[in-house]
């Protein structure tokens, strides 16, 4: 068949799927949801591996340095099982550091409220005694209430309750099957990363022309150099903006200063969402002990984090992955509107590898130009 007549006939079925793609919208939405929802445990355990290998070939370069001078040399997968195994102990010991902080600030911060309570309560008695309310209202609203049609309504609303109680542990039970998965999955991936490398090279090599190839295999490896970079500056700017948060809550006299920080430092990770829960959970510890200082929790909290986001994230980060700040404000924002948090997490470093290709692809080309002429 010639060229001509597949590039035509390739033309006419793309053409005619988009077609019918377009007349059955909702089909083929639902089946997109569908397939998304069962590959869901393959990506996230996939987007979990990549996050840990950023540490873990960290620590494998330290530890075959470590390692160099001795006698029995370690093969390459102990060094890569034993970085693994570093990399999972320092999560979980910062998860139980945070946990170390939170729960008993959280216990102590629920005693006082409850001693609060219990010493108000005789001045709030005495208060509701002096004013002597008259409770003739209360007794006609009783007496005009239809008590058979209420409990019928508060039948038909138990049922209602039910049906979400039971959608809701579904839901729950989903999720962490899901979880539980992606954990598994990333595990294996971790361990087998350098196996599902070979063999992935293999099937581009096999299955693409060299040319195309070797340009699918230089983007992959540019973005993963440029990822892990993305993760170490995310993680620098974490650190500072915990710091900068402990430094400020301490400064206008706010409880909770190093708790405020750690839990920062550690959400922060995430960008821009992470803050935002840290923020949360820090104004709700300060409502606990004082409401009067959770207004001024909250402001200094959104001052610092506006300061962090608009002079020191952009430098930071963007220095990590060689974007200027503008450029990292404008991925950031346009992966947010686009993908949410992972569009955040990922359309940074992509930025980055898709501005280095565009300029070589320029340079190339200028050099090609000027050699012609």
């Amino acid at each position: 068949m010639r060229s001509n007549t597949k590039q035509a006939l390739l033309v006419t079925v793309v053409g005619v799927t988009l077609f019918v793609a377009l007349l059955r919208l909702s089909d083929v939405l639902a089946f997109a949801a569908q397939l998304v929802d069962l590959v869901l445990p393959i990506l996230a355990g996939g987007i979990l591996a990549l996050f840990l290998s950023v540490p873990m070939a960290g620590l494998e370069k330290r530890l075959g340095r470590l390692f160099a001078k001795a006698r029995k040399q370690p093969s390459g997968k102990a060094l890569h099982l034993l970085s693994f195994l570093l990399t999972l102990l320092g999560v979980v010991l910062v998860l139980v550091l945070a946990l170390t902080l939170l729960i008993p600030e959280l216990v102590q911060s629920f005693h006082s409220l409850y001693l609060q309570i219990e010493a108000n309560i005789p001045r709030w008695t005495a208060y509701l005694h002096a004013q002597d309310p008259d409770m003739g209202w209360l007794m006609s609203r009783l007496e005009g209430i239809d008590w058979e049609q209420l409990l019928h309504k508060v039948t038909s609303g138990l049922d209602t309750v039910l049906v979400n109680a039971v959608g809701a542990v579904s839901a729950t039970v989903n999720l962490v099957v899901t979880a539980s998965f992606a954990l598994i999955i990333s595990v294996y991936l971790s361990l087998g990363a350098q196996s599902l490398g070979h063999q992935a090279r293999t099937l581009v090599r096999a299955y693409l022309k060299p040319g195309h190839a070797a340009w699918v295999l230089k983007f992959c490896r540019l973005f993963r150099q440029s990822f892990a970079n993305f993760l170490t500056g995310q993680c620098s700017e974490a650190v500072i903006l915990g710091v900068l948060m402990s430094l400020a809550f301490s400064l206008f006299r706010i409880p909770y200063g190093s708790l405020v920080g750690m839990l920062t430092a550690i959400c922060a990770i995430i960008p821009y969402v992470g803050a935002l829960l840290s923020c949360v959970i820090s104004v709700l510890l300060v409502l606990l002990v004082d409401p009067l200082l959770a207004a001024r929790a909250l402001l200094v909290y959104l001052a610092v984090q506006f300061i962090e986001n608009q002079f020191i994230y952009p430098r930071v980060v963007g220095k990590s992955v060689g974007l200027s700040p503008l450029y990292t404000l404008v991925a950031a924002m346009i992966g947010g509107k686009l993908f949410g948090i992972l569009g955040i997490l990922f359309f940074i470093p992509l930025t980055a590898v898709v501005l280095e290709l565009v300029k070589e692809d320029a340079c190339r080309r200028l050099r090609t130009k000027e050699t012609l002429q």
